[in-house]
């Protein structure tokens, strides 16, 4: 800019903002494209499958599809006419479909031993628990109750000599009502050294929340749920990986093809200890169809955007 200005002659200093200038640029041009925008109507379908007990939906995609670079807001699961979605959807229901995957086989640890603040996040966001209250609750557990370890820690591991003291725990925890998962830890000896859990380096003052060889006795709801909480990942950071198959699943009805992503799980692992394997977006479980099923195509719903 000192340049443009000073090509006639004499000396112009320009100074300009090198990372505020580009920044208001891109601001600028969202905002010029937001006030361009022209909103187009289109359409998606959702069919719901059922093979057996079982049923799982799965979302009308074009696979000819390719991106236009002109028209960004076009995708493959997206009809611009609402006498198309009518038309798939009517030819569709009620039909078997021919169902292909394609698989790829991933595993997953369990996440690591709570500190406070991981202790804090979780609690808020399964029960709506605030920080401050579930630090509380946490040292009621510690000193009133003695079923926890010191809560306010920033570790996530345990002294590498503490595998005695693990197993000692264990045992106790044997009496309660995941008793069952305790016993199995002990009988695989899953308890070994492990850096990912046994690691003295990443210990400050305290190392991460556990139970005690105290089992609880009279605890409040609130106390109860952060009890189980502790005691759910102790267990399952011993345990093995879970293991999945990552499935893209294609079920094509009258030549029409259906996208359902999720995973298929084939060993629990560590999950066995939350008593479900079910999840969400993408941890969205799916279920096996067995070979020679017969698939159909139950419903369809068709949804405005």
């Amino acid at each position: 800019l000192t340049g443009f200005n000073s090509r006639k002659g004499g000396f112009f200093l320009t100074p300009c903002g090198r990372v505020q200038t580009p920044t208001l640029s891109l601001l600028v041009k969202r905002e010029r494209t937001r006030l361009a925008f022209v909103p187009q109507p289109f359409w998606t379908l959702t069919a719901t499958f059922g093979f057996d007990d079982s049923t799982y939906t799965g979302r009308w995609i074009d696979p000819k599809f390719t991106k236009d670079l002109e028209d960004p807001s076009k995708r493959a699961d997206r009809l611009w006419k609402v006498e198309d979605a009518d038309a798939i959807a009517g030819k569709c229901l009620g039909k078997t479909a021919a169902v292909n995957e394609q698989s790829k086989k991933t595993t997953q640890n369990s996440p690591q031993l709570y500190d406070l603040t991981l202790l804090q996040r979780e609690a808020n966001s399964r029960f709506g628990f605030s920080a401050k209250n579930t630090l509380g609750i946490a040292q009621a557990l510690y000193e009133r109750h003695k079923v926890l370890t010191y809560p306010r820690t920033d570790s996530k591991h345990l002294p590498e000599d503490y595998i005695g003291t693990v197993k000692k725990t264990l045992k106790k925890q044997t009496g309660w009502q995941l008793g069952k998962f305790a016993q199995e830890a002990l009988d695989r000896n899953y308890v070994r050294p492990n850096k990912r859990i046994f690691n003295s380096d990443k210990i400050s003052d305290h190392h991460a929340i556990i139970p005690t060889s105290i089992l609880p006795q009279n605890l409040s709801e609130p106390e109860a749920k952060i009890y189980l909480m502790v005691v759910q990942r102790f267990l399952a950071v011993f345990f093995p990986a879970a293991v999945f198959l990552n499935t893209r699943r294609f079920s094509v009805v009258e030549e029409e093809t259906f996208l359902t992503e999720g995973r298929i799980l084939l060993e629990a692992g560590w999950k066995a200890v939350y008593g479900s394997a079910q999840g969400t977006g993408k941890d969205k479980i799916l279920e096996p169809v067995p070979s020679g099923a017969e698939v159909f195509c139950r419903d369809i719903e068709r949804e405005n955007h």
